[in-house]
């Protein structure tokens, strides 16, 4: 190559270079099809203390996705029997994000509980659909041994058509009833509470200090009025090692958000998704720690938290 069409060669690279060669921004990688919550099988899991034992499993989950690996939490109800009277029971059973695999080079992936987790077992086969509008397909068993006293195990096994269902997302409004204890004295006082909800949210490692963001985790704030001892508060996210999961978080259609508030207590709330299109949440409150005249740890009465945005 002569001097002269090196030269020309020199300034056409540099040109390329200037459209966008040196000057790109890092594109952040497109969230994987996987990831978000889907209703495995069945209805949408209910309460097991209020739903009679329907011999149907329903499991809903939610995937996190970092690269090729796949962290999974769930619930689910199933049913079991004994010789007790009644002889079929309706339980629930949280399958937490500790439920791993990877994805394989064509897709597939296998999930599986660790064996060191006592009182159930899950274990999935799948492959990454196209698009999240698509439906999951796979197999799946499940086993569970039902609470202490009631003497009976479960298990349910079979293929899967999967559906998914937004990331939680919005503005829930509720109002109810929140039981105070002022010596010695329990009294209803009525409140009205908004949660800002947002899943996906970031979680703070406190061993390495990373934060990095999950689906599992659920983001937001809340706001309480008629309330004795605080007014706001904000959902903390933080890993908890021995769960492997974050404090606030999400299990198929249940969430577990620990609210740090304003006056330095901590507001639980554990609530259900009712429905796929996560219009309402169907929520219990607690108060720790205990506080005269702040609930003393009792529960509200269930409160439907209804979406305004």
């Amino acid at each position: 190559m002569n001097v002269r069409a090196l030269s020309s060669f020199v300034v056409f690279g540099l040109v390329l270079i200037g459209c966008g060669g040196g000057s790109s921004k890092p594109v952040t990688p497109p969230a994987s099809p996987l990831a978000g919550n889907w209703l495995i099988t069945g209805p949408l899991p209910t309460d097991s203390f209020t739903a009679p034992g329907s011999g149907v499993f329903s499991l809903a989950m939610t995937f996190d996705v970092s690269g090729n690996n796949i962290t999974a939490s769930g619930y689910g109800t199933g049913y079991c029997e004994s010789s007790s009277s009644p002889p079929v029971y309706n339980e629930e059973f949280i399958f937490g994000s500790l439920t791993t695999g990877v994805i394989a080079s064509d897709g597939s992936f296998t999930l599986q509980t660790p064996s060191s987790i006592l009182g159930y077992s899950l274990s999935m086969q799948s492959r990454v659909p196209e698009t999240n509008s698509d439906q999951l397909v796979g197999s799946y068993a499940a086993s569970f041994n039902a609470p202490v006293g009631k003497g009976c195990v479960g298990s349910s096994a079979g293929m899967f058509s999967a559906t998914s269902f937004p990331l939680v997302s919005g503005v829930y409004n509720g109002a109810g009833n929140f039981q105070t204890l002022t010596n010695g004295i329990s009294t209803a006082t009525p409140i009205t509470i908004q949660m800002q909800l947002q899943q996906g949210a970031p979680v703070l490692d406190p061993a390495t200090g990373i934060t990095t963001p999950s689906n599992i985790a659920i983001g937001g704030t809340i706001r309480v009025q008629g309330f004795p001892c605080f007014k706001s508060g904000v959902a903390n996210t933080t890993l908890f090692r021995l769960s492997g999961e974050p404090l606030s978080n999400i299990e198929g259609n249940i969430m577990s958000v620990s609210f740090t508030m304003d006056d330095g207590s901590t507001l639980n709330v554990t609530g259900a998704l009712t429905d796929t299109t996560e219009s309402h949440i169907s929520a219990l409150f607690s108060v720790d720690p205990f506080v005269e005249g702040c609930g003393a740890n009792s529960f509200f009465p269930p409160v439907d938290m209804t979406r305004q945005s």
